[in-house]
């Protein structure tokens, strides 16, 4: 590959990190005053709401949600830099997403990550609506 074009490249990849990181960081610091619980109660609603959850699936996502909202909870209030933050959080929530295919259908599972950053959004508006 030229050697323009890979520099070119790398300089794409940085900017999209970077800027995505910026707005992600944000979303750290909006979340510093919720809780795990508020987090996990709010996520669970969105996904009942949006996924048709059955009656099965409820306790099951529910508990998923309050696991990986309380492994979050030192990474929203550490005082680590944003990449720090983000490398952190995305782990978590690969892990999140990988016990999450275990309960939900595949059609489920699909919209789930199909609809990550509207979830993320929609979550934010209940919990900092205040």
């Amino acid at each position: 590959m030229n050697h323009l074009i890979k520099s070119t490249l790398k300089l794409c990849i940085f900017l999209a990190m970077a800027f995505g990181t910026a707005a992600r960081a944000d979303d750290f610091d909006q979340l510093k005053a919720t809780t795990p619980v508020q987090r996990a109660s709010a996520q669970t609603e969105y996904m009942k709401s949006h996924l048709a959850l059955t009656d099965a699936q409820m306790p099951k996502i529910a508990a998923i949600n309050q696991k990986f909202a309380e492994q979050m909870e030192p990474v929203i209030k550490s005082a680590d830099g944003g990449l720090g933050k983000m490398l952190k959080a995305k782990a978590i929530q690969e892990n999140k997403d990988a016990e999450l295919q275990q309960v939900l259908t595949p059609d489920q599972f699909e919209r789930f990550i199909s609809s990550k950053d509207e979830m993320r959004e929609a979550v934010k508006r209940v919990l900092l609506k205040d």
